[in-house]
């Protein structure tokens, strides 16, 4: 209802909002939120969180540009696949071990990985941009284009991403884990599951999500930037919590986050066809998801 409420809006207050070339663009600039989101949908679902993301992003997309640039010829494209994936599920793996096996709360861990990552993303570029690759790493950059010049690509990888990841939420014993660990830790260790394992497994997930979500958008701009994405964690949890995730854990659909980052991706394309200013679009952004936490919290009390 609010995204649909959102669009209404938006279509009177600018035309432009309901043409179908801005509405295929708003669905490809929601692909890289919300593969992520996806990842972060099962983390916060197990009642934790990760605030590296952003980092990891620009981390992963970094190295697989690296790797592409290297003229490695042949070899170069599903290495770099496989260098940003590893990258990926190794912070994520990190993330996991230490918050589970050392009991530090995944807010400080994440916070510091996501620092550390950053750090990382100046210290392998420079500073400098990454870009002009050799005719070796086209196939690469195919991802990034749209079927007949008019569908892009990495809509499609969105939605099949988003399927299977539904289907596994919902139709396996993982996923049940998943809603145990996040509803009752206790409960569920009682019960025989081992809920550092799910979380552990969660948080790699969320890094290879993240991962893959670095490399559409480095196949799409064919560039990236060291700042490439600074600040992307804000748009990911804000889809899932809008998406109507419980930010406590036990509740939390793909369906959901879908959704939550459509309003996200609505939200952005309106205010920029509305001319609103950048430090006004971020404000947006920090109101929706304070109004999304409060309003989910009150229905909770109620239903209570």
């Amino acid at each position: 209802m609010v995204f649909l409420g959102l669009c209404a809006v938006f279509s009177i207050l600018t035309p432009n909002f309901r043409q179908i070339p801005n509405l295929i663009n708003i669905m490809r600039q929601i692909s890289e939120i919300s593969i992520a989101a996806v990842g972060m949908t099962f983390i916060i679902i197990c009642a934790e969180i990760d605030l590296s993301v952003g980092s990891v992003y620009g981390l992963s997309a970094i190295i697989a540009a690296i790797i592409l640039r290297s003229g490695l010829g042949g070899i170069s494209v599903p290495l770099a696949f496989l260098g940003a994936l590893a990258v990926g599920a190794l912070i994520g793996l990190f993330n996991g071990v230490i918050t589970t096996k050392l009991k530090v709360p995944a807010f400080i861990v994440t916070l510091s990985v996501l620092a550390i990552a950053r750090g990382a993303v100046y210290g392998v570029t420079g500073g400098y941009s990454v870009s002009v690759f050799p005719k070796s790493a086209d196939p690469f950059f195919r991802i990034g284009e749209s079927i007949g010049g008019v569908f892009p690509i990495q809509i499609i990888i969105m939605i099949v991403f988003s399927v299977i990841a539904g289907i596994i939420l919902s139709k396996t014993t993982y996923g049940f884990q998943i809603y145990a660990t996040g509803g009752n830790k206790k409960a569920a260790d009682l019960t025989g599951i081992n809920t550092d394992r799910i979380k552990i497994l969660s948080f790699v997930f969320c890094g290879l999500c993240t991962a893959i979500s670095g490399l559409i958008a480095l196949a799409y701009l064919t560039s990236v930037h060291p700042s490439a994405g600074v600040g992307r964690e804000m748009d990911i949890i804000a889809a899932v919590v809008v998406g109507g995730t419980y930010l406590y854990g036990g509740r939390g659909t793909i369906l959901g986050t879908f959704i939550g980052a459509a309003i996200i991706g609505v939200v952005r394309n309106g205010m920029v066809l509305l001319s609103v200013p950048a430090y006004s679009q971020e404000a947006a952004i920090g109101v929706v998801i304070l109004l999304a936490v409060i309003s989910d919290t009150l229905l909770r009390r109620e239903k209570a």
